[in-house]
């Protein structure tokens, strides 16, 4: 049975208020699915609210079971989605007039630009997956992919192959070690390129083990 203090979703982080994480379970005590929902739409559109924190609180609020495990994790995944198409649909309507203005100089400077438009001119729209696993540069790309006119539903599925990996690692990561959060947000903040990682190792994996079965069970040839 769990104490008075560790059901407090900001058990641990007494002392820690100021941090990210701190700061958040701070904020998510009432209304806590449309909270989430609202953090993870304006982490899309590009604010600087750290969006693997955001779903690291989210596991780790289900995991005092404050929220309920799957359904915070749909809500998550919605909203991580809806943040992304929003980002993306910004740059396909005004991404010109926004990069004109104060606002587009200071956060997506010309240097910014060049160097997303390269990764376009060398990997296409594959960037778009691998933008999700770069928070330093996500919205810059999605913004991008909505200005250089990448076909919306490319984007979509893209932006979701690449959130049906990052989401659900984050969320219930944070929610199976939830009593070492510490480490698990120590482990987030090191792993950029981490979740990216692994999403090809296990990409790798499922394609080896379709072609063992393919090889093993071949069609049967039609007479």
């Amino acid at each position: 049975m769990k104490s008075r203090d560790s059901a407090n979703p900001c058990y641990g982080f007494a002392q820690a208020r100021q941090s990210p994480m701190g700061y958040l379970l701070g904020v998510l005590t009432s209304h806590i699915y449309a909270k989430l929902a609202g953090i993870l739409l304006l982490c899309g559109l590009g604010l600087p609210i750290p969006e693997d924190v955001s779903l690291i609180a989210a596991g780790y609020l289900a995991h005092l079971g404050t929220v309920e495990l799957h359904t915070v994790f749909l809500v998550c995944f919605a909203a991580v989605l809806c943040g992304d198409s929003l980002a993306f649909v910004v740059g396909r309507g005004i991404g010109t007039k926004l990069l004109a203005t104060h606002f587009g100089h200071r956060y997506f400077s010309p240097r910014r630009q060049l160097r997303v438009r390269a990764y376009f001119r060398t990997y296409g729209s594959k960037v778009v997956f691998v933008a999700r696993f770069l928070p330093g540069l996500r919205f810059s790309i999605f913004l991008s992919a909505g200005m250089l006119h990448v076909r919306a539903y490319v984007f979509i599925v893209y932006d979701a192959l690449a959130a049906l990996l990052s989401v659900p690692i984050l969320v219930y990561t944070a929610w199976f070690f939830g009593d070492r959060i510490d480490q698990v947000l120590k482990w987030a903040k090191r792993s950029e390129y981490g979740i990216l990682i692994l999403a090809v190792i296990l990409a790798l994996f499922l394609a080896v083990k379709l072609y063992r079965k393919r090889r093993h069970h071949p069609a049967v040839a039609a007479e």
